[in-house]
């Protein structure tokens, strides 16, 4: 299935669940998983009125958060084993203003044992590019115990 052919909403059931994680700041904030893969996610967030700034565009606080998440998740699912991951680093340029919705498509670039480097694209319903992001993020293991 090509990324054209995915729903733009995820039903019901997947509104409590990203990617595997119930993460409840992230159902506060309406971002939803679509699809994903190893090394790769995507996301969305339908912009209400409520997520948006005082010239009536998307935040830039939420277009940050849907990329960290995206990312994140990404960073997560190329290494099973872990736990989790924690951002070490997320750098975002704004390129124009987010209206109605928007989707976020994450990948890996590389990975060392215990970082996953990420980049990722928010683009609006009409394909034109919103944001980019780069990441760092430290994966978390069970064994090691807390070393956030």
């Amino acid at each position: 299935m090509s990324e054209e052919d995915l729903p733009l909403v995820c039903g019901e059931d997947a509104a409590n669940d990203y990617f595997g994680l119930r993460i409840p700041f992230l159902e506060y904030c309406g971002i939803r998983g679509v699809a994903r893969g190893e090394g790769w996610t995507l996301s969305e967030v339908v912009l209400g009125p409520q997520m948006t700034n005082s010239m009536g565009t998307g935040h830039g606080g939420l277009i940050m958060t849907l990329l960290d998440v995206a990312m994140g998740s990404a960073a997560r699912l190329s290494e099973p084993a872990s736990k989790g991951v924690v951002t070490v680093d997320l750098h975002t340029s704004f390129i124009r203003p987010a209206r109605d919705w928007v989707r976020c498509r994450a990948e890996v670039t590389s990975r060392t044992a215990r970082t996953v480097f990420c980049e990722a694209s928010v683009n609006d319903r009409d394909g034109q590019l919103v944001a980019k992001g780069m990441a760092t993020f430290k994966l978390i293991y069970a064994e090691r115990g807390s070393d956030a």
